[in-house]
């Protein structure tokens, strides 16, 4: 089996125990968590992906970290994927799984660069625009970038919006190129 189908599986199957108790949105945020604090730590990363890594002591590592920190229902779920030999693939499977909560509840992502921090009001300001715009909840992922200057770049799917300062400057400079110089007597 394709690790792609067999993320699949697995994602649709957590979707469907989220559907089922209703608690699709705090399984989508309890796993990216997970996720999160596995990929930040070296150590427990190796241990629970490392294929010479024996079950039983994936298992007890997983268990002895995470028992009393995770939902029944996940801490049960990330145990049958250790213990079917699963958990190499749950990179994928959370991105199948993010895929599937998306378009259940209507989510899209929206990366918005910015030449400075954005305060909390300036970011709650422009997510409640650009839902409006696009008729979707957004998920926004706000970065900085000095470079651009000023103003922002927003990209949400496929569609980029280009408001920076070095991108207007970038234009300018090109129609400027291409002005004929015996015409402005040069």
């Amino acid at each position: 089996m394709k690790k792609d189908e067999i993320a699949r599986q697995y994602s649709k199957a957590l979707f469907e125990i989220g559907e089922e108790k209703d608690i699709l949105m705090e399984l989508y945020k309890e796993i990216n968590e997970l996720w999160g604090v596995i990929n930040e730590n070296d150590k427990l990363k190796e241990v629970l992906l490392h294929q010479r890594v024996l079950v039983e002591e994936k298992k007890a590592v997983f268990k002895t970290v995470f028992s009393d920190k995770l939902s029944k229902q996940l801490f049960e779920f990330i145990m049958l994927l250790i213990e079917k030999r699963r958990i190499y693939f749950i990179e994928n499977m959370i991105n199948e799984f993010k895929k599937l909560v998306y378009k259940k509840e209507n989510i899209m992502t929206a990366e918005v660069t910015t030449a400075v921090d954005m305060n909390p009001e300036m970011k709650e300001n422009l997510q409640e625009k650009l839902e409006e715009y696009v008729g979707k909840k957004i998920e926004m992922h706000n970065k900085c970038d000095p470079e651009i200057i000023g103003g922002m770049i927003i990209k949400i799917g496929d569609y980029l919006i280009d408001g920076s300062i070095k991108s207007k400057l970038e234009s300018l400079e090109e129609k400027i190129k291409k002005i004929p110089l015996h015409e402005i007597g040069v």
